[in-house]
């Protein structure tokens, strides 16, 4: 009887699930950003979808079955608008 109270449950991550809720939360963001006239918010807002884009690619490294290139170019893309926002932003 103890034993079976005692006993760990394995936990099952979903890496699928927490992938779609993270890639919802980005495609969000990504349209904020786009709406956003003000290019200070606007880098901070691309910030913040890179970012989550590199927690997307560690879902699949730990096992979320999603094309890792895929997400990796969309990252990149990420990056030189964000790099490109930040520039338009020095030279303000």
């Amino acid at each position: 009887l103890f034993r079976s109270l005692f006993k760990k449950k394995k936990t099952v991550i979903d890496y699928d699930a927490m992938f779609k809720e993270q890639y919802k939360s980005i495609n969000q963001i990504t349209q904020q950003a786009h709406n956003e006239l003000d290019y200070v918010i606007k880098e901070s807002l691309y910030e913040v979808i890179v970012e989550k884009y590199n927690e997307l690619i560690d879902f699949i490294d730990q096992g979320a079955h999603f094309d890792k290139a895929h997400f990796e170019a969309l990252r990149d893309n990420a990056k030189k608008e964000l790099q490109s926002i930040h520039q338009i932003n020095q030279s303000e």
